[in-house]
């Protein structure tokens, strides 16, 4: 429905700028009606694609800062669970996840074009770790516990050690694009200095052949 409204109230800003256009040019430049009505026409076309272009980029802002918004609520949980594990390792590891997860959200929000990147973990395996620590933290509190217990308390357990080696391979390849740049400065600058360098050389070497003629001249 709101798109279709959308749709609407866009056919119909640019038909009043086509409009007015054509009656400036008829009236203003006193151009022929056919000549102004293509110049209209044309006008409220270019501007209706304007205004769908600016539309579809609003929408595409609008839904990366959703995602964003939920990918940060998941890993707020994560942290607020920090607090009811009783296991030392497990509060160990999944502090590790948190900080690693956290991270990730900062990159985004500093370089939303990042999201692509993140995108993957956030649908996929970070919901994971939110009901992996929920169910974890649910059946560690039981008073009894029996066998199928235990085993799924030590499968959860792995699970989050594999949920922490992709955690930290995932924010390694949203540091790449970093480390490229950085790796293609120090070249650059490595480059320059050694240039300078290269040709400070034949002037240094100049002086110490004029000062040596002075001094053979002095004597």
């Amino acid at each position: 429905m709101k798109r279709f409204i959308r749709t609407i109230w866009r056919w119909f800003v640019s038909w009043n700028v086509g409009l007015f256009s054509a009656l400036i040019s008829l009236l203003a430049f006193r151009l022929p009606f056919p000549v102004s009505f293509l110049i209209g026409a044309s006008i409220g076309v270019m501007y209706s694609i304007y205004m769908k272009k600016k539309e579809k980029k609003h929408v595409s802002h609008r839904s990366k800062d959703e995602r964003l918004k939920d990918a940060k609520k998941k890993v707020r949980k994560i942290g607020q669970n920090l607090w009811r594990i009783r296991s030392i390792s497990m509060f160990s590891k999944l502090s590790r996840l948190y900080s690693i997860c956290q991270k990730m959200v900062e990159i985004v929000e500093k370089q939303p074009d990042r999201l692509a990147v993140a995108q993957p973990f956030f649908n996929t395996t970070l919901d994971s770790i939110v009901t992996i620590v929920d169910k974890y933290i649910y059946l560690m509190k039981q008073p009894v516990k029996n066998d199928d217990i235990r085993q799924a308390i030590s499968e959860a357990e792995q699970a989050l050690d594999l949920a922490l080696t992709k955690a930290e391979n995932q924010l390694l390849d949203m540091l790449e694009e970093d480390l490229f740049d950085l790796q293609t400065e120090v070249k650059l600058v490595k480059h320059t200095i050694a240039t300078e360098e290269s040709l400070s050389l034949p002037t240094k070497h100049t002086v110490t052949m004029m000062e040596e003629k002075k001094h053979e001249q002095e004597r």
